[in-house]
């Protein structure tokens, strides 16, 4: 193949990077922009509205999105390993409204999950500009993210990064600023709700060290890469991670047993057909936890790609049998999947492995990319005359397959934004459960009003304590002896004023968690609700949820980010020094 025009300037491949990796996101979902500002289907409602509450936490009460109210009679928010409401990705977009949020998350993720495989193929793969392309497209655009995304699994979005990752940690063997970066993007993963893809990811990283453990001294740069990524993980993500390790320890998801498997009907319309009925006849779970469109053309490149080049990138091809055993379930006792469902957290409280489908296509989309740049060799080296014109064939093959994946996957986007637009209700004046005129679900944070029910696993904590309706003080006394005269609310916080004619209970209109704190008294669990034990006497008592490990997670990141940076800045300035003394 003759040799591709070289880019000169870093900064102009940074930018037509940019701009090609949005504008192939947008074209990927431009049905969704169509639906604006309708609202998306199933668990994106429950997504729509805890972002809603993390905005109203800032925009109305100036405080950081701690807890939330409105859902369970109150449940974490910042702390939710459900909820991506830490993102960074997300502060600034808040004074936007939540429905443009929503929309720019998955135009944003497709970017990046574009720029990640054109990362991965272009520095790791070597493939040529155009092989890039196809391999991200089909990558970032393919039916498990498009699925999932559609259908409400914001916290799924950060899958999108699994080939930076990949790239990183090869890379960090030699180099430890790569180490600092997978280190640093594992944090950012946390703070985007990863709770199914970092266990993937780590899974992954462990496999594919296992193909380059050979020779032994090898393990010794490894381990020192794997130490930095641990410590920068902790440095960046503390604030998140140490809440989210706290709830961890408290909470175990009650998992029914899974015995799901893939059947062959299932394995062979899960990349293949473009629609379906929504249940999956023999499977546990409902098709969109199977569908990863990727279609024929895609599927018949993939497979070239491993005869033509599966020996050469031998632990890519390993990968790749890895993740679709994975997929396949619980097909024997000693399959993968039941192995780790049964001994090793946190895949203990997961379930679908069909998930797994993920990496299968990010495999399946590397072999395409590879295939496009041998089969266009391969014709230059046999059929030199006829090489243009076979080569034009392949590349407008691939991208007939691309538009195939892209297209279909347009049309079901289009179906799951059926949901009405947020109403924008007028606010009460204090923060209350139920009530009259109780706004539909997602703008139930906008009313300033809540409910006790539940949507999302992690609420059942927290449901069942035996709160009230109303707009009425959010604090009254457990008997005849506490007079309560003051019981006022914010989002994170209680106002409470009482008298004790002895030692006595004060009993707060909320769900109980261990991250409430209160300057008086002392609080505990009484059926699932904030109870406040106070001493006789006249009180005026501040509660405040502020999650465990935040203020430790806060100190080390702050810290530790300082002492990373001061080290960057000493280590630049120390070879800048070599160089200098070199030269003279």
């Amino acid at each position: 193949m003759d040799p591709e025009p070289p880019i000169p300037s870093l900064r102009w491949r940074i930018v037509l990077l940019g701009l090609l990796s949005v504008g192939m996101s947008i074209f990927a979902w431009y049905t969704m922009l169509g639906n604006y500002p309708r609202t998306q289907f199933g668990d994106g409602q429950m997504f729509h509205k805890g972002i809603e509450a993390a905005r109203v936490s800032v925009v109305r009460y100036h405080e950081l999105p701690l807890w939330n109210p409105y859902e369970c009679g109150g449940n974490p928010l910042w702390d939710n390993p459900e909820q991506p409401t830490a993102a960074p990705l997300l502060w600034p977009m808040l004074f936007l409204g939540t429905t443009a949020e929503v929309y720019f998350w998955h135009i944003i993720h497709g970017a990046l999950g574009f720029v990640a495989m054109w990362l991965f193929g272009r520095h790791e793969l070597r493939l040529t500009r155009v092989a890039t392309f196809l391999a991200a497209s089909v990558w970032a655009f393919c039916g498990f993210h498009q699925q999932h995304a559609s259908t409400g699994h914001l916290s799924f979005a950060s899958f999108e990064y699994l080939p930076l990752a990949i790239l990183l940690w090869r890379r960090a063997e030699i180099d430890l600023r790569a180490a600092a970066g997978l280190g640093a993007l594992v944090a950012w993963m946390f703070y985007e709700a990863g709770t199914y893809s970092i266990p993937h990811l780590a899974l992954f990283l462990a496999a594919e060290t296992l193909t380059r453990a050979w020779p032994a001294r090898r393990l010794v740069p490894i381990g020192r890469a794997a130490a930095v990524v641990v410590v920068i993980m902790f440095i960046v993500g503390a604030p998140r991670l140490f809440p989210l390790i706290a709830q961890l320890r408290s909470h175990t998801r009650a998992l029914e047993p899974e015995t799901d498997y893939l059947t062959w009907p299932t394995l062979r319309d899960m990349f293949l057909a473009r629609q379906h009925a929504w249940g999956a006849p023999g499977q546990t779970y409902v098709w969109p936890e199977y569908w990863s469109y990727l279609g024929p053309i895609v599927l018949l490149l993939g497979l070239v790609g491993i005869v033509l080049a599966g020996v050469e990138y031998a632990w890519l091809l390993a990968l790749l049998v890895l993740a679709f055993v994975l997929m396949c379930g619980h097909f024997a006792p000693w399959a993968p999947w039941s192995i780790l469902k049964e001994h090793i957290f946190p895949f203990k409280e997961m379930r679908v492995p069909a998930r797994f489908r993920c990496e299968v296509s990010l495999f399946i989309a590397a072999f395409c990319g590879i295939a496009i740049d041998r089969l266009r060799r391969l014709a230059q080296k046999k059929m030199p005359s006829n090489a243009a014109t076979l080569g034009a064939f392949i590349v407008a093959m691939g991208f007939v397959g691309v538009g195939d994946l892209i297209s279909t996957s347009l049309v079901w986007i289009e179906t799951r934004w059926p949901q009405a637009p947020e109403s924008h209700p007028q606010p009460s004046t204090r923060l209350y459960y139920g009530g009259p005129n109780l706004a539909p679900f997602i703008d139930q944070p906008q009313q300033n009003r809540g409910r006790f029910d539940c949507w999302g696993e992690w609420g059942s904590f927290y449901n069942g304590a035996p709160l009230w309706e109303g707009d009425v003080p959010q604090a009254r006394g457990a008997s005849r002896d506490v007079v309560v005269e003051v019981g006022n609310r914010t989002q994170n916080t209680f106002t409470i004023d009482a008298v004790l004619t002895r030692p006595g209970r004060v009993l707060v209109n909320s769900s109980y968690d261990r991250g409430w704190r209160t300057d008086v008294g002392t609080l505990i669990e009484v059926n699932r609700q904030l109870v406040l034990e106070l001493p006789e006497g006249r009180h005026h008592v501040h509660l405040r949820y502020w999650p465990i490990g935040l203020t430790a997670g806060f100190i080390l990141s702050g810290l530790g980010t300082a002492a990373v940076v001061a080290y960057f800045v000493w280590d630049a300035r120390r070879k800048r020094h070599q160089r200098l003394a070199s030269l003279s």
